[in-house]
């Protein structure tokens, strides 16, 4: 009966797939993967001989309650792992191992490593290992199996004539299509055709074997009741022709079961007809006849029958029983002499019963209710009396398809001898809902042990239904609608469970068990009772404490003994310098500053209070004042061996500049020289000593030091600098201060820490309320005033008149003239819109040229360099002397404008080289120039980003040119898209940009945006990059610094906390990488990702790159990735196309590896770009490298930016002692020699740096979860289909390669999967940058999560990625992962192991992927 149409329409509304309208679907065609059982047997046992050893975990003492749970969870897992083919000894193995920590999954994964592929049940194995092959040792073949069909629910079969090893792709979408199509089965045409194949498949496998009746067993049945009822009425009416008659009928009946059918099945099913008409009395018990009695009271009466099958003495001799293998039969002697009434003539004499007859009686009392009449209630919809009965498969696709499972499937079990042995598999769907929900499952039945081997695939199967009927539907009595014997077998079965009988299988496994369980017992009783012993040794450990402590006090004497010697000379010294002259000049200078008004007040607060906050404008001195009163302050009282100030600054440029500054202003050696107090630390570079007593230091160089001093024992102050800036280093560093403080405030012991925030323009009542309302002080006005013009000003001082064809020029079509409005120019007065500025607001003429036309404008969306240029020049010529400083958004900007000004006339010759960048890519060296006094005559013009904008004092300045623009970082948590953006700067930005101008004397500001952008539409403060940028770092330091769980610590903790969803992003990629796991637990990769101050993804790769021998292209493609592209790309965008090609075709000797699979890879791309532009600047010179960079279309400037990050992301490794930077490359040219040294070969880190596809299985690795998989179109045929994929599919939603992508016009692609670094939105879809195509392999080392899924052979990658394979093979490679876990966790406890390149296991990761891509090459 077709089921109904309103629940079907129910189900496909719940199935719903993100790509079910899509035109797009996986390919047919998946790639196979060879494995040969050579290197799958030496893997094996690498990881064996490899295993990773951990320390063992005591568990409590187990109480009863838990131990019986735990006991009934073993005897689960024992059954279950017997029902998938594996034997009572490598299950025992596997337990005895695991114990505890036992699962399904681990002990699959146990088994599966410790068992080689030949004793695996045979869909666990390779099935490879089983056949003979001629292939290599690793090979990937092109080509897929016919055969294979595109369902999700069917399973990798693998046969004696096939000996590949199939991993089969599959995607999310399409596990959705196959859930989709199973819930539309239940159209009852379409679920009998799947039954139907699988009749089918399953006919032509026995067709060989079995040999049908020439009639059905039921017709046979059915006339065989009929006439044994006729015999039995004869007999009663005394008709002794009648029972002739049906007496020769039955004869000729049995005649006809020469198929192999047993007699005593014919018997059974009168006998059951008979039962089922005697139960239709009211009483059953009464009316019942007495020789039913005794029939059931032969129905499997002998405890032999329930624990061996292997005499035929133990069937029943009443009811005769089709077991396992073997049938019952009566001998013709038997049945010659016997009657047929006689079986219904037998009494039970009525006496006292023994136990064991008590255990009868209660046998019979249990089948009589199970054969009650009233039962056949429950199978309604199902069979009916007087129907014909059906066998127990037929019974089971039914009640599986009623239950809307998908239909059961029968797995052969090999290795059982020869004759048939069947295990069945259930997809069960969950049930109820609430407390009552049973959550569904893959659930695989094997008969139990006792019943005897079958002589036919038909009776095995169905034998295995019978059971499955039994433990899957126990709430029906199947019993009635089965055929015999199978009906018999169930009733045994329900009375076994009835009764509490244990096989000897059952009887072993429990023994086993328990074993088990009072073994750990002992140990543990045992490990217990060892603390008594333990307790003299911890008595006679005191003692050696009190010495201990009595030494430490020495100790601590002594120190401080020397620190008040220190004082007293500290205090010395100050004495005697203020004799100086010199020095007496820079007090008074100091003196001057307005900071120095508020010398006492800060002095006094922070006597009183933990913090203190000062604000003070750009001149006011505090960055370089507030220190020294703090440090003088503590000499002068004779504490200032006791001082150790830190001060922090956002920038490395800044740090070096103002404790340069502090120490001219002290009159003391160069910072960390001699007798100097002052000194600085930043990233690969310091300047301090023993005598150093305050340190300036960038924010990061703080929060690495908290990272291994948690408390800062010995600092007694921390300054930190420009707090307005709201960075991700800064909000964080103030989360531990404020730990700090409320900590200390409970330890009146410990010597108080003193924290002070300082900055220009700071939001003050926030960070006042943040620390408990902490006292501010402000000090008021600059050194010297700063004259600030307006953009509307601008254009009357320079008469500038914009050109038309000028970029910030309005074109006639722009879409911006329709959005502004019209503009109104009212007759004899120039007042209109001020659309070019962006503002809706009317202006005088007085501030306006006549020559100005606003409808030529953009909203400033365009920074105007015609306007820059002839605003530095008007500065030149008209202004007196002294240096300009330029404030631009970024590197770009600043080359466009350095060019233009080198190519005019006011800029040549001489002037041209105090033409200076200032950004933090450029060297400390270079950096440096810009502090430098050019000679008298030239003007010196900075060109800088925001790395000016605060705490960098350049005396010369007087003159600042604000563009209003700078970069900042945006992330989309939802769509996971990050990006940087050219934005308006902040009104507080505006400000410090207006005071460098007035540092040494009076300045003048010019603000290229107009006085109402300033007044009206600024932002008061600038963004907190913890509210627009990833938080992924800052989780991964919470974890690192033990600060407990991320999201309840982010959200109250901070000062302004973060959105919920860009928590659970940042959490969710740190477990994606696979640097956090479980309950938030830091793992080796996250404790070295924590080292690095780089995106995660960088980080991971730069790691892999340095362990697996690849380190010198990981360090380029990691510098390629943290940058911005080289390629610049003019109209024409094929030939950049064609170039791309060209490099990667005209390879380098140490790219001789590469063929034509390996072009498609933008990361190999950058590899090789960087290799050659390295080789020509090395060998050439700088411009022969600027020729090519210009043949290449690469930005020269970019180049060497990348050149400065290999560097930087080099020293990092050295640093976390992955590798061992060289002694002997310093001076002057330590960074060309190092980056030579990066680049070397022969070192071992470089090992196999000339195999494109390890580089591109640790791009893989590095990249991952960016990974995506080929769709193709839905309505190709399979065989039309090829390698193209136009569209692909991320896990989540369509995608697209980019333009800039070389893989973006490819026509034929090597696998179905691309890595990717980031994706953009444009126009509604999305695009991938910077792909690389990899393989399978790649992907099952270097993905995402594993899950193995043993039993069907599939394995999923990240939760979506779903690949076909077996379940040992998927082990091994799973295994591979946790041994790498092993090696980085070795790293942390060595940090100086060298060598690990060297590791076997390495070794035979990278031998894969090497053999991989010669399989391809040939």
């Amino acid at each position: 009966m077709a089921p109904k149409k309103k629940p079907l329409k129910q189900i496909n509304k719940t199935v719903v797939s993100p790509l079910q309208n899509s035109s797009h679907k996986k390919p047919s065609k998946p790639p196979k993967l060879l494995l040969s059982p050579e290197e799958e047997e030496r893997l094996r046992r690498l990881l064996l001989s490899s295993r990773r050893t951990s320390s063992p975990v005591k568990a409590p003492i187990l109480s009863a309650l838990v131990k019986a749970q735990t006991k009934k969870k073993l005897i689960n897992l024992y059954d279950k792992l017997s029902c998938e083919g594996f034997s009572n000894d490598q299950i025992e193995s596997a337990l005895s191992s695991l114990i505890d920590r036992a699962t399904f999954e681990s002990a699959l994964d146990w088994l599966c490593l410790n068992f080689p592929s030949l004793e695996l049940p045979l869909k666990f194995s390779s099935g490879a290992s089983r056949f003979p092959t001629t292939c290599g040792s690793v090979g990937v073949i092109s080509t897929s199996r016919e055969d294979l069909t595109e369902s999700g629910n069917s399973l990798v079969e693998l046969k004696q004539e096939e000996p590949e090893v199939l991993i089969r792709v599959k995607s999310k979408r399409d596990e959705e299509e196959d859930t989709l199509s199973s819930c539309q089965l239940s159209s009852q045409a379409d679920w009998i055709r799947q039954y139907m194949r699988r009749l089918e498949e399953e006919e032509m496998e026995s067709s060989d074997e079995e040999v049908p009746g020439p009639r059905p067993f039921d017709e046979i049945a059915e006339e065989y009741c009929l006439e044994r009822s006729d015999a039995v009425k004869a007999k009663r009416k005394g008709d002794e022709r009648g029972q002739k008659q049906a007496g020769l009928a039955i004869c000729k009946l049995k005649q006809e079961l020469s198929a192999g059918i047993s007699e005593g099945m014919l018997e059974s099913e009168f006998l059951r007809e008979q039962c089922f008409e005697d139960a239709t009395e009211k009483e059953v018990t009464s009316t019942m006849p007495d020789d039913v009695h005794q029939l059931l009271d032969d129905l499997n009466l002998d405890e032999n029958l329930v624990g061996s099958c292997n005499s035929e003495e133990s069937q029943p001799k009443a009811l005769l029983l089709y077991t396992s293998g073997q049938e019952s039969v009566m001998s013709e002697d038997v049945l010659d002499d016997m009657k047929l009434g006689d079986l219904f003539l037998e009494d039970v004499p009525p006496y006292e019963p023994s136990p064991l007859e008590l255990q009868e009686l209660q046998k019979k009392e249990i089948m009589r209710e199970l054969c009650n009449e009233r039962n056949l209630e429950k199978l309604k919809d199902i069979w009916k009396k007087g129907q014909s009965r059906k066998i127990p498969k037929a019974i089971l696709h039914q009640l599986c398809q009623k239950s809307g499972w998908e239909a059961p499937r029968f797995n052969k079990v090999t290795g059982e001898g020869s004759s048939f042995s069947y295990t069945i598999t259930v997809m069960v769907k969950s049930s109820g809902c609430c407390k009552s929900r049973q959550a569904g499952d893959l659930v695989t039945l094997k008969l139990p042990h006792q019943a005897k081997d079958c002589e036919s695939i038909e009776d095995a199967q169905n034998r295995v239904a019978a059971f499955a009927l039994h433990k899957l539907f126990s709430d029906l009595p199947v019993y009635f609608a089965i055929t015999e014997p199978y009906a018999s077998l169930v009733l045994i079965w329900k009375q076994e469970e009835s009764l509490g009988i244990q096989s000897s299988e059952e009887e072993r496994r429990a023994k086993f068990v328990d074993s088990l369980l009072e073994a750990d017992n002992f140990n543990l009783t045992t490990s217990l009772s060892g603390k008594n012993g333990a307790l003299s040794m911890a008595d006679s450990c005191v003692k050696e404490n009190d010495d201990l402590d009595v030494v430490k006090s020495n100790h601590r004497a002594k120190r401080d003994s020397s620190i008040e010697a220190e004082c007293s000379s500290l205090k010395r010294k100050q004495e005697n310098k203020k004799k100086i002259p010199k020095y007496k000049d820079m007090l008074k200078a100091r003196a001057a500053l307005p900071i120095s008004e508020l010398k006492n007040d800060i002095l006094q607060h922070l006597k009183e209070k933990d913090v203190l906050v000062v604000c003070g404008e750009t001149g006011s001195g505090k960055t370089t004042q507030v220190p020294q009163f703090i440090l003088d302050d503590m000499i002068e009282s004779e504490r200032g061996g006791y001082c150790n100030i830190i001060c922090t600054q956002p920038r490395r440029m800044a740090a070096i500049s103002v404790a340069q500054r502090v120490v001219d202003e002290r009159c003391e050696s160069p910072p960390g020289v001699g007798d100097s107090l002052v000194g600085y630390q930043i990233r690969h570079q310091s300047a301090r000593s023993e005598k150093t007593r305050l340190l300036f230091c960038t924010t990061g160089t703080l929060l690495r030091k908290l990272g291994g001093d948690k408390t800062l024992k010995g600092v007694s102050h921390i300054i930190v600098d420009e707090v307005h800036e709201r960075s991700l280093k800064g909000d964080f560093l103030l989360i531990f201060l404020k730990r700090m403080i409320e900590k200390q405030s409970c330890d009146k012991a410990s010597p108080k820490l003193k924290v002070i925030l300082m900055s220009a323009t700071i939001d003050a009542d926030r960070f006042s309320r943040y620390f408990g309302q902490c006292p501010v002080v402000t000090a008021q006005g600059r050194t010297h005033p700063v004259t600030t013009y307006f953009l509307e000003e601008i254009y009357e001082k320079t008469k500038y008149l914009l050109a038309p064809d000028s970029p910030a020029a309005l074109r006639s079509d722009s879409s911006n003239q329709d959005e502004l409005g019209p503009v109104k120019v009212h007759r004899g007065k120039k007042n209109h819109m001020l659309a070019g500025w962006g503002e809706n607001y009317m202006v005088s003429e007085d501030c306006l040229k006549s020559s100005y036309v606003s409808t030529n404008y953009e909203a400033y969306s365009v920074i105007d360099y015609e306007l820059l240029e002839e605003l530095i020049c008007h500065i030149d010529a008209n202004n007196e002397e002294g240096a300009i400083l330029v404030f631009l958004p970024g590197m770009s900007e600043i080359s466009m404008l350095l060019n233009r000004l080198s190519a005019s006339d006011r800029f040549r010759g001489l002037s041209a080289k105090w033409l200076l960048p200032l950004h933090s890519s450029i060297g400390p060296k270079e950096q440096q120039k810009v502090f430098w006094r050019p000679p008298k005559g030239i003007r010196k013009v900075i060109v800088a980003t925001n790395i000016a904008e605060t705490s960098i004092t350049i005396e010369d300045v007087v003159y600042a040119i604000d563009s209003g623009k700078h970069k900042e970082k945006r992330y989309n948590p939802q769509k996971k898209l990050s990006s940087m953006v050219e934005d308006w700067i902040s009104k507080a930005n505006a400000r410090q940009r207006m005071g460098r101008a007035g540092r040494v004397k009076p300045g003048i500001c010019f603000s290229l945006y107009t006085r109402h952008r300033f007044e009206k539409l600024m932002r008061p403060y600038q963004v907190p990059e913890m509210l627009r940028e990833p938080l992924v770092g800052s989780c991964l330091q919470i974890k690192s610094l033990g600060l407990g769980h991320i999201k309840p610590f982010m959200s109250k903790a901070t000062l302004e906390p973060p959105s919920e969803g860009a928590i659970n992003s940042a959490i969710s990629l740190l477990r994606k990488v696979g640097a956090v796991e479980g309950d938030e637990e830091l793992t080796p990769l996250g404790h070295h990702l924590a080292k690095l101050p780089v995106d995660v993804l960088i980080g991971k790769m730069l790691l892999y790159g340095g362990i697996f021998g690849c380190l010198s292209p990981i360090l380029s493609i990691a510098a390629f990735l943290s940058d911005k592209s080289p390629f610049t790309y003019p109209k024409d965008q094929q030939n950049v196309d064609r170039v791309k090609l060209a490099l990667l075709c005209d390879k380098l000797e140490s790219s001789s590896n590469l063929n034509n699979n390996d072009k498609q890879s933008d990361h190999l791309l950058m590899m090789v770009a960087y290799e050659k532009w390295a080789k020509i600047l090395h060998e050439q010179g700088f411009q022969a490298a600027e020729r090519f960079c210009d043949s290449k279309f690469l930005s020269s400037s970019v180049m060497q930016t990348i050149r400065d990050m290999r560097i930087q992301f080099g020293t990092l490794l050295a640093d976390i002692g992955l590798i061992n930077l060289p002694k002997s490359k310093t001076g002057e040219r330590r960074k060309d020699n190092l980056d030579v040294w990066f680049s070397d070969k022969t070192q071992p880190f470089n090992m196999y740096s000339q195999e494109p596809e390890v580089v591109k299985a640790i791009s893989c690795a590095g990249l991952c979860p960016n990974i995506a998989e080929g769709l193709v179109n839905r309505l190709t045929k399979p065989e039309k289909q090829t390698q193209r994929y136009a569209v692909w599919h991320d896990g989540r939603r369509e995608v697209h390669i980019d333009h800039t992508s070389i893989n973006k016009n490819c026509k034929a692609f090597q696998y179905p999967f691309l890595v990717f670094f980031e994706k953009v939105e444009s126009k509604k879809l999305v695009y991938l940058r910077d792909t690389t195509i990899v393989s399978p392999f790649s992907i099952l080392l270097f993905g995402g999560s594993v899950d193995v899924h043993h039993q069907s052979g599939t394995v999923t990658i990240d939760g979506w990625l779903n690949l076909a394979a077996p379940a040992q093979t998927a082990v091994l490679f799973k295994e591979l992962r946790l041994t790498l876990h092993s090696i980085l966790k070795d790293l942390i406890q060595k940090p100086e192991k060298s060598g690990i390149v060297h590791n076997e296991v390495v070794k035979a990761m990278v031998h894969f992927l090497i053999e991989e891509g010669k399989q391809q090459r040939s």
